[in-house]
């Protein structure tokens, strides 16, 4: 597949995208927390990446990071369910051996995923609701770089010009998440690409901006949220 046209997309995307998400690594902050030290994003018994096909299929011929991702426990069948069509699970060789360069694309963006409304718009940046006890990133969105913002947009369009069907799949996980914010009566955090954090109605989708400071911290960055560091400053 050296010259195919997947494999220049991937290329182009993977050069587009390239930015860490803050200016401090995060990985050393959930890290003290995660058995082993290792950072949550990267600890394969917490988050097993997907990727694309022909994503895969690039990385199979780029490196030998990744390889395909299989559980023998019945618990883990389920991951196989959930995952987008035309993706396929992989793990890797640890955070230790990471090539960024090599990283994919639920990688990149992780603790996050593209937002669209019930119009199909793509608003911006919201976090997966599972990891917020886990990812210190979660109780600390003001280090959220805007250059990371800026790619995460561009990657991801690009993406849903490419493979529409994830916008799709996106979209419908968009909804799933309003509805389950409906029940519990809460409100949906979205970073937008104007550099705003703003609370959203998952039932009205009318939202409004918010200071970072005002944002719940959970598990155990509650407490270390209020100790400051050195390194933590917005870009």
């Amino acid at each position: 597949m050296s010259d195919s046209p997947e494999r220049k997309f991937f290329e182009n995307i993977y050069r587009i995208f390239s930015r860490p998400l803050s200016n401090i690594d995060c990985g050393e902050k959930c890290g003290a927390f995660n058995e082993y030290g290792v950072p949550v994003c990267c600890d394969i018994n917490l988050i097993v990446p997907s990727a694309y096909q022909a994503e895969w299929d690039y990385l199979k011929d780029m490196t030998d990071l990744w390889q395909p991702w299989s559980s023998s426990n019945p618990i883990d069948a389920d991951l196989e369910d959930d995952v987008q069509d035309g993706q396929v699970l992989l793990k890797c060789l640890g955070f230790r051996q990471c090539q960024r360069q090599y990283r994919t694309m639920t990688c990149r963006a992780f603790p996050f995923f593209p937002y669209l409304d019930s119009k199909g718009n793509f608003l911006g940046l919201v976090y997966f609701q599972e990891y917020r006890e886990l990812c210190w990133v979660i109780s600390n969105l003001s280090i959220v770089t805007s250059a990371y913002k800026a790619e995460f947009q561009q990657a991801f369009n690009l993406l849903f010009m490419q493979y529409p069907e994830s916008k799709e799949s996106y979209s419908q996980f968009s909804s799933h998440l309003r509805n389950e914010k409906v029940i519990s009566d809460d409100k949906i955090i979205l970073l937008d690409f104007e550099d705003n954090v703003l609370l959203l109605d998952p039932d009205s989708e009318i939202s409004y901006q918010v200071s970072y400071e005002d944002l719940e911290s959970f598990g155990p960055f509650s407490i270390t949220k209020d100790l400051i560091f050195p390194d933590e400053s917005p870009d």
